[in-house]
């Protein structure tokens, strides 16, 4: 950087901060702050995006659970990966708490109390439902299954039982999706996809405003081989161009869902319209999880992540 992109930069900065003290210390509306600077009033908005994005403004919410988290880890995640927020938990917790209620009581303060939520499958989402109870309750809620389940092998791969189990604990409605999680090839799909019920479920989850997932990995123990959803698939062909997956849509070290053949057959959310839903939360932890979170951090497929301080070190190389 020059000497003059430099002077730039700090007078750019200058401005931002001057912009987020008008706004935050002495509290004039965007309104006020663009007569007094004559600016736009949607640019005093974007600009106090930018302060935030830059680092110039930062915000720091107590609650009484903040001993159970760790601050700077979460400080170091947000700044690397610009996440909205990010949830890193203790692993040694005195308290008793476990990581799923610590999880659910998190969960209550963002999510909404209607609208829909997209749940996605595994142990841990399921771990989380027998907690969610700690939520208040938001009857006006939808908890929509973003993909397919696995019928009889419900107890390895959890999906429809963690949709029902959420949202009779939210005393939300529940929005099922009667399909297996992954079809034979596109053309099966697509078939499933013309059922009415399926139909109408689809079209609910275009709908959903935040979504919940797991992270899974490629090893030989991840679900979609040990449930044995896709018997054409083995670990060699999921590890040769991809490092994990979100509601089966399997991505690379960068973030990039790199496995088009089988996101085709995914019986529900497709890639397009998860990226689309406004609050992505990204739930893992775990040795055999770090390269997948990695991946999923450095695409941006989450906006937010909850993860334990073990795999929080190893994410930053501590």
């Amino acid at each position: 950087m020059n000497k003059s992109t430099k002077n730039e930069q700090m007078s750019k900065n200058e401005f931002l901060e001057k912009v987020a003290r008008l706004y935050y210390i002495l509290e004039l509306s965007q309104q006020e702050i663009s007569e007094q600077l004559n600016i736009g009033r949607s640019s005093v908005a974007r600009f106090l995006n930018e302060a935030k994005e830059r680092g110039i403004i930062h915000f720091q919410i107590h609650s009484d659970w903040d001993r159970w988290r760790s601050p700077s880890l979460e400080r170091t995640l947000l700044k690397r990966y610009k996440l909205k927020d990010c949830v890193v938990l203790r692993s040694e917790n005195q308290s008793g708490n476990s990581f799923e209620a610590l999880v659910s009581k998190y969960l209550n303060t963002v999510l909404p109390m209607e609208g829909s939520v997209g749940l996605g499958w595994g142990k841990t989402i399921h771990a989380i439902g027998t907690q969610i109870y700690l939520c208040d309750p938001r009857p006006k809620l939808k908890i929509v299954q973003l993909t397919g389940g696995s019928g009889a092998k419900e107890e390895l791969m959890p999906t429809t039982s963690s949709v029902q189990l959420w949202a009779q604990s939210l005393q939300s409605k529940s929005c099922l999706l009667p399909a297996p999680a992954i079809a034979r090839n596109a053309e099966s799909r697509n078939s499933f996809l013309e059922d009415y019920s399926i139909k109408e479920v689809a079209e609910q989850i275009k709908k959903v405003s935040v979504g919940i997932v797991s992270i899974g990995h490629t090893g030989e123990d991840s679900t979609i081989l040990s449930a044995k959803l896709a018997p054409d698939l083995t670990s060699e062909m999921l590890s040769a161009r991809s490092v994990g997956d979100v509601i089966f849509h399997f991505f690379n070290e960068k973030g990039e869902f790199s496995y088009p053949s089988l996101s085709e057959r995914v019986v529900g959310c497709t890639t397009e319209q998860f990226r689309n839903i406004p609050i992505r939360i990204g739930i893992a932890y775990g040795m055999n999880k770090v390269r997948a979170i990695s991946g999923a951090l450095k695409g941006n497929i989450f906006h937010v992540l909850i993860t334990n301080d073990e795999t929080a070190r190893m994410l930053i190389g501590k």
